[in-house]
C-alpha cells in the first residue's frame, strides 16, 4: 500500500466495550472516505457503498430515475458485461447483493465467503466505475419497475404514502413519485432514457457523495490495501460537479393545522397526528425528538396510552416515527382507535395535545433524560453482533450522518438534555401546525391520489376544533412517567460453573422437562428462557386456535402497562400459541427475569379480563384476518402450502369465521379448558447457574398444577405429498387481486440428513439460475425466486413467481421450462465446480452461533426438534461428505421430474 494514498490520521472510533471488531476510518487520495472492519474469525466477508443521492434528486420529468439506476448498475459493465455475472459470483461463494433507493440516499452491499472477498470486492467497484447502461437491458428492467409499482398499487402503507405526497408542497422532492413505471421512465424531449441514466449517474456517482464500508477477517492493513486498489480510480468532485440544490419546505402554510382523511383498501381505524418539525441531525448528540417520544410513547400507569385505552378508545399508540430528511422531521403521533375510539377521534387528538402540554410543563427534567441515556448505554453496551452483511450496510448509511468517530455510536449517543431545542420543539408541537389524519372505511373522501388511486380529502381545522384541541380534556387524568424502579447501571454475569458445551435435562418427568446450559462463550449478564405449555386443546379446533390467539392478545395487553418499565430497563417478554400449545418467551438482563417470569405465571392465572378490552382486541384480530393476504399473492400461497402440510394450523379466514358469534362467556369458557391437560418443556440459557434452573423448575410446578399428559412432548406430524388429495392438480387459491401468482413445492422422501443436505445443495445450486431465468431473463413479474423450505426438517424447496400480466398456468409452465433449463445447467457442471459448491455448503453448515440470541433460537429448536445430541450440523456435514456428483445428479433427476413429488398452488380469480 502507498502510504501517500490514504490519509492515516487516526480517528478514535468509539464501540460497544463488548465488540471483539476492529475499525478505522481512512480517505483514498480521490477523497473517499472508507470504514474498515477486522472481524476476527469471521466466515463471511462485506461491503456497502451508500451514495448521497436518492429520488429527490430526480429530475422532474424523469421521477424514479435514482431507483432505476439503481436497478441497471446491477446489469452488467465494462469489466463484467454479463448482468447476472456479480450475482452468479457471489451464488457460487455463498454470498448475496442487495441495494435500496431512498429520499437523499441510495445503499448498495454485498456479502460473500471472506476468501473471496478480493476478487468480489473487483465486481462491485466495477459497478460504479463504468456501468454499460445497455439498452436490451434498460428495455426489460423498466418491466420490472412497473411490476414492481404494480405490486404495490393495493398496499395500504404505499397508498397512505401517496396522500401524504399529494397533500405536500409540491416545490419539495418529496412530492414526486419515487418508484417510477413505464410512464415516468422514458425517451423525451429531454433525452433517451439511457442518456439520462448516464447524466445521473455521471453527476452523483462520484468519491465526495460515497461512503465505503468493508468488513472481513483480513487485517486492516489488507482491508485497506483492497479500498485502495479497487476504489481508488473512482471519480471524484474535482472532476465532476456534484452541487446540491437547497430544498424547498416541505409544506406550505396553507398545509398545517388540515384535517386529512383517507379510505383505507382494508378496514381500518387509525389517527395520525403529524407536527411538522425541523431536521434532526445536528441534535444527533441530544437526542431530543427520541426523549420527547419516550415519554409521549410511555404505556405505563397512568400514561397518557393507558388512560386512552381505558376508556375504551384506543389499543395501540406510537410517538416518534414519520419521515425525516435534511430540511423535515415529521413527529407523529400513531393511534389505533376502538371503534368507539373512531367516533371520538378529536376528543383523543386533544388528549394528545393536553398531554404535550404537560411534558412541556413538568416533563422536561434532567433525572428523565438520564433514564434514557441510561436504558440506551446499556444497549449499546450488551448489543449482539449482527452479521457483517447488515452491518456494512448500516454503517455505509451512518457515515453520512454522524462523524468518523460516532459512525457507531452515533445512533445511541445521549450527551445531556437540550432543554433550549427541547423547547423549541414542544412550542412547534401546537394544533394550528399539526396534520390530522383519520384513516377509516367511513372517511369522507372527495379526492383521489395520482397513481395509487387513495380516497382522500384535506381541509383546514376548523376555528371549534383547534378551541377544542387547545382546552383541556375533560377527565383528562394522564400523568407523566414515574422513576423506573427496574434500572441500575451495574450488571455482571454469574461465576461460571463446571464446563458445559450444550443443554442438559435437569428434570426430566411426565408434567416437566427442562434443560438448561450456561453459556461458556457469551459472558454477558443476559439469556432467554423459553417455556412451552404443550396443550393439546390449544389446536383442537380453528375456534379453540383464535382463543388462543386472543387469549394470547389480551395477556399482554393486560400486563404491559405493569411491565413497560421492565421492558424499557431491558426485560421481555412474549406469549404466543404454536402448534403444541402456548410459548412464553422472556429474554434480557438475566438479574430480573425469574421475577419477572413469575410474577406472569401468577398472573395468568388470576387475571380477569375487561369485556371492553376483550371485544376490542377481538374485533381487531378478526378483522386483521379477514384481511390478511387481501393484497398480496404470494403470501396468501405460502400460507395456503403451511395448511396443506402442517397438523394444528388453520386458516385465518376460518378462525374469523368462528369468531363472528363468539361471546365473552364462551370465550371465557373455552380458555378455563385450554390448559387441561397440559405438560411443561422448558429451557434456561444464558448466564443463569444451576441453582437458578432449580428455582426455574419450582416456579413452573408452583404455578402449573398436577394436569400432566403423561407422555412425551407432543410432535407434529408433517404430511406426505403422496397423501394430500389433489397434489397431482395445481390447486387454486381464490383472490381479489390483479397479479397472478404460481408455486411449484418438491418434497423430500425423508428427514434424514442425507436428504436433508441434498435439498439443501439442489437450492444453492438452482436459485441464482431461477431468479435471472424467471425474473430478469423472462420479466415476468418483480417477484420471484426459489428457496429452500424445511418443515420439522422434512426438505423441500419452493419455486415461485408472481406476475401482474401473464397467467396462472403460463407460469406453471415458465416455472417448470426454468427447472428443466437449470437442470441441463447443472448436468454440465465440473467436478471442480461440485467440490466447490459443497466446500460453501460445508462452511455455511460449520458456522458458529454469532450472538446469544441466535444460539437459544438453534438450540431450542432442537429441543423442539427432539434433537438432545444437538448435533444435527455435524451429521449433515457427515452426509454432505457422502455425496458424489453423479449419484446427486441422478437423486436431483428423479426427485425433480422421473418421480416428482410437487405439489403446484396457484391464484385464481375471485368471482365474489
Amino acid at each position: 500500500m502507498a502510504s501517500s494514498s490514504i490519509d492515516d490520521e487516526v480517528v478514535h472510533i468509539v464501540r460497544s466495550p463488548r465488540d471483539k471488531r476492529d475499525y478505522r476510518a481512512v480517505r483514498l487520495e480521490n477523497n473517499l472516505q472508507a470504514l474498515l472492519v477486522h472481524c476476527p474469525g469471521s466466515h463471511k466477508a462485506a461491503a456497502a457503498l451508500a451514495v448521497n443521492a436518492g429520488h429527490f434528486d430526480d429530475p422532474e420529468h424523469t421521477q424514479g430515475l435514482a431507483h432505476f439506476l439503481e436497478h441497471m448498475l446491477f446489469l452488467g459493465n465494462s469489466s463484467f458485461p454479463s448482468p447476472s455475472a456479480f450475482s452468479d459470483f457471489l451464488n457460487a461463494y455463498g454470498g448475496q447483493q442487495n441495494a435500496w433507493t431512498g429520499t437523499e440516499y441510495s445503499n448498495f452491499y454485498f456479502d460473500c465467503q471472506a476468501s473471496a472477498l478480493e476478487r468480489a470486492l473487483e465486481y462491485f467497484a466495477a459497478m460504479f466505475q463504468q456501468p454499460l447502461l445497455a439498452q436490451e437491458w434498460i428495455d426489460k428492467e423498466r418491466q420490472s419497475i412497473e411490476s414492481e409499482f404494480r405490486l404495490k398499487q393495493q398496499d395500504e402503507l404505499r397508498r397512505l404514502y401517496q396522500v401524504h405526497k399529494s397533500t405536500c408542497n409540491p416545490k419539495h422532492p418529496f412530492s414526486q413519485f419515487s418508484v417510477g413505471n413505464l410512464n415516468t421512465l422514458k425517451d423525451d424531449k429531454h433525452g433517451t432514457l439511457q442518456d439520462k441514466l448516464r447524466r445521473f449517474f455521471t453527476q452523483h456517482y462520484v468519491s465526495d457523495n460515497l461512503r465505503l464500508v468493508i468488513a472481513g477477517p483480513q487485517s486492516l492493513e489488507r482491508l485497506a490495501e483492497l479500498a485502495e486498489t479497487h476504489f481508488s480510480a473512482l471519480p471524484s468532485s474535482a472532476q465532476m460537479t456534484t452541487a446540491k440544490k437547497g430544498l424547498a419546505p416541505l409544506y406550505r402554510p396553507d398545509q398545517l393545522g388540515v384535517k386529512l382523511e383517507v379510505k383505507p383498501v382494508k378496514p381500518a381505524r387509525r389517527l395520525i397526528i403529524t407536527l411538522p418539525l425541523p431536521a434532526i441531525d445536528d441534535d444527533y448528540a441530544h437526542k431530543t425528538t427520541s426523549f420527547i417520544a419516550h415519554i409521549l410513547g410511555y404505556e405505563g400507569p397512568q400514561s397518557l396510552f393507558s388512560c386512552l385505552r381505558n376508556r375504551g378508545w384506543i389499543n395501540s399508540l406510537s410517538a416518534g416515527g414519520g419521515i425525516s430528511g435534511s430540511n423535515f422531521k415529521d413527529f407523529n403521533i400513531n393511534i389505533q382507535l376502538t371503534e368507539r375510539g373512531e367516533k371520538h377521534a378529536l376528543s383523543v387528538a386533544q388528549w394528545v395535545f393536553n398531554y404535550i402540554r404537560l411534558i412541556q410543563d413538568q416533563g422536561i427534567e434532567d433525572w428523565r433524560y438520564e433514564e434514557r441515556r441510561l436504558s440506551t448505554e446499556l444497549s449499546f453496551k450488551f448489543q449482539e453482533p449482527i452479521p457483517v452483511g447488515e452491518l456494512v450496510s448500516q454503517l455505509a448509511v451512518n457515515a453520512h450522518h454522524y462523524p468518523e468517530r460516532d459512525i457507531i455510536y452515533g445512533d445511541y449517543r445521549m450527551d445531556c438534555l437540550n432543554n433550549m431545542r427541547a423547547n423549541e420543539l414542544l412550542n412547534l408541537m401546537v394544533p394550528e401546525r399539526a396534520r390530522i389524519t383519520l384513516i377509516s372505511a367511513q372517511a369522507n373522501t372527495n379526492k383521489l391520489t395520482l397513481l395509487y388511486d387513495t380516497p382522500y380529502s384535506m381541509r383546514p381545522l376548523q376555528a371549534d376544533e383547534v378551541a377544542q384541541l387547545k382546552a383541556p380534556a375533560d377527565g383528562f387524568c394522564a400523568q407523566l412517567p414515574r422513576q423506573n424502579r427496574f434500572l441500575n447501571e451495574h450488571f455482571q454475569p454469574y461465576p461460571l460453573e463446571a464446563e458445559q458445551t450444550r443443554p442438559s435435562a435437569l428434570i426430566d418427568n411426565d408434567q416437566l422437562t427442562l434443560w438448561h446450559l450456561q453459556d461458556q462463550e457469551f459472558r454477558v449478564p443476559k439469556g432467554h428462557i423459553y417455556l412451552n405449555l404443550e396443550a393439546p386443546q390449544v389446536t383442537a379446533s380453528a375456534l379453540n386456535f383464535a382463543c388462543s390467539r386472543i387469549w394470547a392478545e389480551l395477556m399482554i395487553d393486560a400486563l404491559n402497562e405493569d411491565l413497560y418499565d421492565a421492558e424499557v430497563a431491558g426485560l421481555h417478554f412474549n406469549i404466543y400459541p404454536t402448534q403444541t400449545g402456548i410459548t412464553i418467551h422472556t429474554t434480557g438482563l438475566s438479574a430480573g427475569q425469574l421475577p419477572l417470569l413469575s410474577y406472569l405465571m401468577r398472573q395468568a392465572q388470576t387475571v380477569k379480563f375487561d369485556r371492553s378490552r376483550w371485544q376490542a382486541v377481538t374485533q381487531q384480530l378478526v378483522n386483521n384476518w379477514h384481511s390478511a393476504h387481501q393484497n398480496q399473492p404470494l403470501n396468501l400461497l405460502f400460507s395456503e402450502l403451511n395448511l396443506l402440510l402442517q397438523q394444528g394450523l388453520y386458516r385465518l379466514s376460518d378462525m374469523a369465521a368462528a369468531c363472528e358469534s363468539l361471546s365473552y362467556t364462551h370465550f371465557s369458557h373455552i380458555v378455563a379448558n385450554l390448559f387441561k391437560p397440559m405438560r411443561v418443556t422448558g429451557f434456561m440459557h444464558g448466564d443463569w447457574q444451576q441453582q437458578h434452573a432449580g428455582q426455574l423448575a419450582q416456579l413452573i410446578q408452583a404455578n402449573t398444577g398436577s394436569n400432566g399428559l403423561n407422555k412425551a412432548p407432543i410432535q407434529q406430524r408433517i404430511k406426505r405429498l403422496q397423501d394430500i388429495e389433489r397434489a397431482a392438480n395445481p390447486i387454486a387459491v381464490p383472490m381479489q387481486h390483479n397479479d397472478k401468482a404460481a408455486l411449484q413445492y418438491v418434497q423430500g422422501a425423508s428427514d434424514s440428513p442425507r436428504e436433508q443436505v441434498a435439498l439443501m445443495l439442489l437450492q444453492q445450486l438452482i436459485h441464482q439460475f431461477v431468479f435471472d431465468e424467471l425474473r430478469t431473463r423472462r420479466q415476468l413479474g418483480y417477484m420471484a425466486g426459489s428457496q429452500y423450505f424445511a418443515l420439522q426438517r422434512l426438505p423441500g424447496i419452493i419455486i415461485f413467481v408472481q406476475s401482474p400480466n401473464v397467467s396462472e398456468d403460463d407460469l406453471q409452465h415458465q416455472i417448470s421450462e426454468a427447472l428443466e433449463l437449470c437442470f441441463e445447467h447443472l448436468n454440465e457442471m465440473s467436478l471442480k465446480a461440485w467440490a466447490h459448491s459443497k466446500s460453501v455448503l460445508r462452511q455455511q453448515l460449520s458456522v458458529t452461533d454469532r450472538s446469544l440470541r441466535v444460539r437459544s433460537q438453534r438450540l431450542w429448536g432442537a429441543i423442539q426438534l427432539g434433537d438432545t445430541q444437538f448435533d444435527r450440523a455435524d451429521q449433515l456435514i457427515r452426509a454432505l461428505d457422502d455425496w458424489q456428483l453423479d449419484d446427486w445428479l441422478a437423486y436431483s433427476q428423479r426427485l425433480l421430474f422421473e418421480q416428482p413429488v410437487r405439489l403446484y398452488i396457484q391464484t385464481k380469480a375471485d368471482s365474489g
